[in-house]
Parts: structure tokens; C-alpha cells; sequence
């Protein structure tokens, strides 16, 4: 999804939750890439949170936001701050889940509906260019069958092998499933368009 609308995230862009980067080689449009998070520990470009983002008003023009609203206690103040760091015309790509389990506990407050966010972000004079729901019922049960049977699998061969290895074989254990989950969410999830697993959004500054 995001390198169907990385074409808009051009010339400076902050990714804003960077993590380890994985979204970096898709924004091939952009000239610089910062990438932000709150975690030191991953020696990210900027040590920075969202509620107070440490640039001056519209210094970027793009704003990547992947999974990282629902950890917010108050996300409209990390909206507005997003809305601030943007050029006028400046693009978010912004992903929230509608649903998923508890995960970064106990910061872990919202989950969102395309109505929503796009409620959110209509308010703080952003002006929605797309919405795209990623994944349906079939996908979300299949990745959270996956997630549990992995996890289970992974912490019973931790005491036999290594930690690396018990990861490698929860993986393979979970791989005919994983697979038949990825077949039926092709099929299924466009017959009943009610669940999501989250929402991609594509929104201008005004």
C-alpha cells in the first residue's frame, strides 16, 4: 500500500515510529529521509515523540505515521503536531489498525474506524485523498491463528534451542496455515468489507 502512494512523499519526510526503517526503500521520491522514534535504543536519525516533534513549522513535506496513533493517549495532539512539521499542500501517509490484539503494553489505547480517523484528521485541517482498508475477516483471523500458534511454539522450543531457532521453527510450523489464511483472505475478505485489520490514509495539509 505504501509504495502505491509513495509518490507523494516526496522531498523531505519524517517517519514519524521509524522503528528499524523497513518503509525507507519504498519513499523513492523523497530527497531526504528522517527517521524519528522515541526509542533510543535503535539509533534512529532523531530521538524525538510525536506530541512534541523537535522540527519548526513546516520543514517537511511529507509525513510517513505507520501503526503509531493507537499508542497515543490524546492522538489528536499527535495530529496537530504532524499538521505543524507539514508544508502547506504537504502529504501524510498514515496507517492505524481497526483491529488487532493488545501489543507495547500499557500503550496500547485506541483502535480506529476509517469514519474515525477520518473524523480526526478532517478536524486538524487535513484533507483526505484516500482511504484503503488492508486486510478483512479472513486475514485477521488467519494472522492472529498464526501469531498465536507461533508465539506457543516459540516459547516451548526456547528451553530446548536456541532462541534463533525456535523462532525458525514456530515459522515453519505455522507455514501451512499461514498459506491457507493468505489464500482464503484473497477470496473472502472481498465479500464481507465490514472487518479490517487496519486503514491506509493518504491526507494533504490544507
Amino acid at each position: 500500500m505504501l509504495k502505491k502512494y509513495s509518490r507523494y512523499l516526496g522531498g523531505r519526510v519524517l517517519d514519524i515510529g521509524c522503528g528499524a526503517q523497513p518503509y525507507r526503500s519504498y519513499l523513492r521520491e523523497c530527497r531526504e529521509y528522517i527517521g524519528m522514534d522515541i526509542n533510543a535504543e535503535i539509533k534512529p536519525d532523531v530521538i524525538g515523540d510525536i506530541k512534541e516533534i523537535p522540527f519548526s513549522e513546516g520543514y517537511f513535506d511529507g509525513v510517513l505515521c505507520a501503526e503509531v496513533l493507537e499508542h497515543l493517549a490524546e492522538p489528536e495532539i499527535g495530529i496537530k503536531e504532524i499538521n505543524r512539521v507539514l508544508k502547506k499542500g504537504g502529504y501524510l501517509y498514515l496507517t492505524v489498525p481497526q483491529e488487532w490484539c493488545l501489543h507495547y503494553e500499557p500503550y496500547d489505547y485506541f483502535r480506529f474506524t476509517k469514519y474515525g480517523i477520518r473524523y480526526l484528521l478532517e478536524k486538524s485541517e487535513f484533507e483526505i485523498s484516500a482511504i484503503e482498508r488492508i486486510g478483512g475477516v479472513f486475514s485477521l483471523t488467519g494472522q492472529r491463528l498464526v501469531d498465536v500458534l507461533w508465539n506457543a511454539v516459540a516459547i516451548f522450543l526456547k528451553p530446548v534451542l536456541s532462541l534463533r531457532w525456535a523462532e525458525r521453527a514456530a515459522t515453519a510450523a505455522c507455514l501451512p496455515m499461514s498459506i491457507t489464511f493468505y489464500i482464503l483472505g484473497k477470496v473472502g475478505d472481498k465479500i464481507d468489507k465490514r472487518d479490517a485489520i487496519c486503514w491506509a490514509v493518504l491526507a494533504r495539509k490544507r
